[in-house]
């Protein structure tokens, strides 16, 4: 009996190892397929031009102010609308909090300031990113 208790042990073991070797696997797998932000796509794109393009290093910093004034004119346009969809967003939120009962009501705020910390994170990380890119920029013209 004792025998059959080490092999059960052991097998628990093993298929604990298993496991997580599957999901290291599983999420180093997913980490490199799956596009991180705007960031990735960005970079993702640029290497693909360079790649398939064979762009100079001149082409690509020309490319890169494209992509940098085009993403300002997305951030104007966006910023043009924003009133009007805070509005809409703040109308549904107060929707959504009327048909709630007393009991759901804080965990459902709780749920939406998260989100929107994790919005402005992404925001601040985006513009820390852009700084970041600039500079590298500015540096490269500058030798």
């Amino acid at each position: 009996m004792k025998r059959n208790q080490w092999r059960a042990a052991l097998f628990t073991i093993l298929l604990f190892v298993a496991g997580v070797v599957v999901g290291v696997l599983g999420h180093t797998y997913y980490a490199a397929t799956v596009v991180r932000g705007a960031e990735g796509f960005r970079h993702r794109y640029i290497s693909e031009m360079q790649s398939k393009l064979k762009l100079t290093p001149a082409q690509v910093s020309q490319l890169e102010t494209i992509l940098d004034e085009t993403k300002a004119q997305y951030k104007a346009v966006r910023d043009s609308y924003h009133p009007a969809m805070l509005k809409i967003k703040n109308e549904q939120i107060g929707r959504v909090k009327s048909i709630l009962t007393s009991q759901q009501v804080p965990i459902y705020e709780q749920m939406v300031a998260d989100h929107e910390r994790r919005a402005r994170e992404q925001d601040e990380h985006d513009r820390q990113e852009e700084r970041r890119r600039d500079a590298a920029r500015k540096s490269q013209a500058n030798p």
